[in-house]
């Protein structure tokens, strides 16, 4: 029987007795056994440390791009394992964006059997429609029973109306989870960038933000309608968050997330023309950070996502115009959002930070949150407010290298992550 004392360690967990108390934590065999703030325990095979640490239920993604299979130069799932333990992350859904999509159970199957070796439980998300097409209804029903925990298009929207109130209606028969990506094509023709003073500085086509909140507008009132939930994900305006916010008041069953790097940046940081701050949706202006952060304090935004998205450094190392949406996150998800929060909202408390990346999520996807409670298997991470994150070419662990803050320090630190018997300590 493994054991590990934890001393000193800060919890930070609003659905734990222990929430915002310092002491010893007891973990043996995977199990929270102990909690005492009188330091008397001493006993257990490992006693580790962690004065000024917190200690937070581990992370999970709800977006998180799939290299493996079709592009596994990449990514693979060895390295994406690797990637997700040093973020602090125990479970993440990936978009079904591989080679070929997740049309079927098949392809979910895989994706469960392969997860079975790692520590890190991936979460497969199925398409809405065929090969992500828009067209088509995919096999959602059978998906499901296999073990997928919702579905998307990936970084493709559902531009037909009838297309997505289909989808809705269909996943209403057995509880499903649709992922929508608000992003109108046609009103973003030749732009890759975010509209305003920024894009006309540079002379550059920008994307409007018409092109988001129109469709979150759309379809919120499609779920409101057949009286069903939706998940709107990636949100990065200011309008779309206030249409969220009202619907959310009025009843309507919509969450959303945000994705980490429209938090931390805005705009103006694409005056140096770094094609790793070329994403989707593109970053924004101050205004929308701002309020993206409201959301998040107030509830609105239910959940963070790292949107990882690794890129092979051919479509990268070339002019903006030319170079591939997304960046690589996973690693450092936390310390970009601590990042952001220091800038743009800096009394919001770490309580609530650390919610929207362990039980926003598991309430998104409708997953156990593994709180900190005694007789309870552990699933948790260690944070250490205390020093820096540096990203850089060799503990990046991640096969793509495409990432702005490679070589830029970032504040806190996954010292560790406990997760039931495994157990993975950061150098």
């Amino acid at each position: 029987m493994q054991s590990y004392l934890l001393k000193n360690i800060n919890i930070v967990d609003e659905q734990s007795e222990f929430n915002g108390q310092t002491g010893d934590l007891l973990i043996e065999n995977g199990v929270v056994k102990l909690f005492e703030i009188d330091h008397s325990l001493q006993n257990a095979d490992q006693i580790i440390d962690f004065t000024g640490c917190f200690a937070t239920p581990s992370f999970i993604d709800v977006r998180c791009n799939s290299s493996e299979p079709g592009f596994e130069h990449r990514e693979t799932y060895e390295t994406l394992n690797k990637t997700a333990l040093y973020g602090g992350y125990s479970q993440i859904a990936l978009l079904p964006n591989c080679f070929p999509n997740r049309n079927s159970k098949t392809e979910v199957n895989y994706v469960i059997n392969q997860s079975k070796q790692f520590p890190v439980q991936f979460l497969p998300l199925g398409t809405i429609t065929q090969d992500m097409k828009g067209e088509d209804l995919s096999e959602m029903f059978d998906m499901l029973s296999a073990g997928a925990v919702a579905f998307s298009n990936g970084n493709y929207a559902i531009e037909n109306s009838g297309t997505m109130s289909k989808a809705i209606l269909y996943s209403k028969n057995f509880d499903g989870l649709i992922y929508s990506f608000c992003h109108l094509s046609e009103l973003a023709k030749g732009a890759y960038v975010n509209e305003g003073t920024v894009a006309l500085s540079l002379g550059l086509k920008g994307i409007p933000q018409m092109a988001e909140y129109l469709q979150v507008q759309r379809d919120i009132e499609l779920a409101d309608y057949h009286q069903h939930k939706i998940h709107i994900s990636k949100v990065s305006t200011e309008r779309s968050v206030e249409i969220i916010r009202q619907a959310k008041l009025q009843g309507i069953k919509v969450t959303c997330d945000v994705a980490v790097m429209n938090l931390v940046l805005t705009d103006e940081a694409l005056m140096e023309f770094d094609s790793h701050l070329k994403l989707m949706p593109p970053l924004r202006q101050a205004n929308d950070v701002k309020a993206l952060w409201e959301g998040i304090a107030d509830g609105t935004i239910d959940a963070i996502c790292s949107d990882h998205h690794p890129q092979e450094i051919e479509k990268k190392n070339v002019e903006l115009e030319y170079a591939a949406y997304g960046a690589s996150t996973l690693q450092i998800a936390l310390s970009l959002a601590v990042e952001g929060r220091n800038r743009f909202k800096p009394l919001l408390s770490d309580n609530i930070l650390f919610s929207k990346f362990n039980v926003g999520p598991a309430n998104v996807l409708g997953l156990n949150y593994s709180s900190i409670q005694i007789d309870k298997p552990v699933s948790i991470s260690i944070i250490n407010p205390h020093q820096q994150t540096m990203l850089n070419t060799k503990n990046n662990q991640s096969l793509s290298q495409n990432s702005y803050y490679i070589g830029k320090p970032l504040p806190y630190f996954v010292e560790a992550i406990f997760n039931h018997q495994f157990t993975h300590f950061n150098p």
